[in-house]
């Protein structure tokens, strides 16, 4: 049987993410089985998400998924070459056999040629000159591909796709690579048709805009409980999150912040002296950035400080992989993936009980999955809605 893992963060889910579950299935098979590994309360760009794993998770079987397990903080919230090498080390765990995701365009074999290349570089992330890590991989690689493929190189997904069939090829596994092409554009700040991006319709979130304005580029069921999130409140307010940032970074001492993660080359004495004066975290960043160092990067520092992520424990995830499969949501066909996966590895359902026999290792990554859920849930509008420890009482839901 296909069992196919889609890492994503569905923040939101929207017609889009349901268009590429059914193309899965329209490719692959009826049968074919769909796990999705999900980031959890925080998102790679370095922030929380804007609704809770739950929610997001139901929202996945709702439109097509069997199964949702929760990726660790310890990878949501790293580069895409760490993100992507702990995605495909949980799916190949999980029994996986194919791994997909969307893209611009560009087909398996030319994904295969570039990372194949990307691995030949020599230290393609050192920076210098004022280039990011990932421009510079960029144009290394645009030097030695023909013009399509450095064509293709240009599009937003190109580069995390890369780093998923290196990921593959770096860990011996047998999966197979699938992509899909998108209907719509990564990072497109519009609304216009029934297929938008995930940044537009949060960018309409926050800026207030009524939801009948994009309820078209939602599914009927996300559109329905959109109502009611909107109405109580129940989703990140991200100028309350900056103003935990700002705390955190108060209160930091500069031996801290050397301690955690991505914080080298002495940027961490200019961060120290900038965040200490800041009035809000969009101005901070806005004096710490330069061409060296992408806003991303900075917005993902900015949670090392906030969940105080430690370098030698982002160290020891790289090296060891993930821990444990943490269960989102699932559906009786997903049941059967997770009583296959329990051979391999740890599979959490409920957090107290696990907290009892997960190896110490497990029990220190786990301990950031719910770090990040509570500092989520204390970034929420309504102030009834800010509960702490939700990881404790939530259970996967079955649908």
């Amino acid at each position: 049987m296909n069992i196919v893992a889609i890492t994503a963060e569905y923040n939101p889910f929207h017609n889009g993410h349901r268009y590429m579950l059914q193309q899965v299935r329209h490719q692959l098979g009826p049968d074919t089985a769909i796990v999705i590994i999900m980031s959890g309360a925080f998102v790679q760009r370095g922030e929380p998400a804007i609704v809770d794993k739950w929610t997001r998770a139901a929202w996945a079987i709702q439109n097509g998924a069997d199964c949702v397990i929760e990726l660790p903080l310890l990878y949501a919230i790293s580069s895409a070459e760490q993100f992507a090498a702990g995605a495909v080390r949980l799916a190949s765990n999980l029994g996986c056999t194919h791994l997909s995701c969307g893209v611009e365009k560009g087909s398996a074999e030319e994904f295969h040629t570039l990372a194949r290349l990307a691995s030949s570089i020599s230290q393609p992330y050192h920076q210098h000159n004022g280039k990011t890590s990932g421009q510079h991989l960029t144009e290394a690689l645009c030097h030695s591909v023909p013009a399509p493929l450095a064509q293709l190189l240009t599009t937003p997904n190109a580069l995390l796709a890369m780093e998923y069939v290196k990921a593959i090829e770096q860990a011996g596994s047998s999966m197979t690579f699938l992509p899909i092409p998108r209907h719509d554009t990564h990072n497109d700040t519009t609304i216009t048709t029934a297929v938008a991006s995930a940044s537009a319709i949060r960018q309409a979130i926050v800026a207030g805009t009524p939801l009948t304005s994009f309820s078209q580029v939602l599914p009927a069921t996300v559109a329905r409980d959109w109502e009611q999130i909107l109405t109580k409140g129940i989703y990140t307010d991200y100028n309350r999150y900056g103003d935990f940032i700002l705390y955190a970074n108060r209160r930091a001492a500069l031996q801290d912040l050397q301690s955690y993660a991505a914080f080298a080359e002495g940027l961490e004495n200019r961060w120290y002296r900038i965040l200490r004066q800041a009035p809000s975290w969009p101005e901070a960043l806005k004096a710490i950035k330069t061409r060296r160092y992408s806003y991303r990067r900075l917005c993902r520092m900015g949670a090392y400080t906030a969940l105080s992520v430690r370098q030698t424990d982002m160290d020891a995830a790289y090296a060891t992989g993930p821990a444990y499969a943490r269960i989102l949501a699932l559906n009786q066909h997903g049941a059967a993936i997770i009583k296959s996966a329990k051979k391999r590895l740890p599979v959490i359902t409920k957090i107290r009980p696990s907290l009892q026999t997960l190896p110490e290792r497990a029990k220190n990554m786990l301990s950031y999955d719910l770090a990040a859920t509570d500092l989520q849930y204390l970034c929420r509008y309504a102030p009834s809605s800010r509960l702490g420890q939700q990881d404790y009482y939530q259970s996967p839901i079955v649908i």
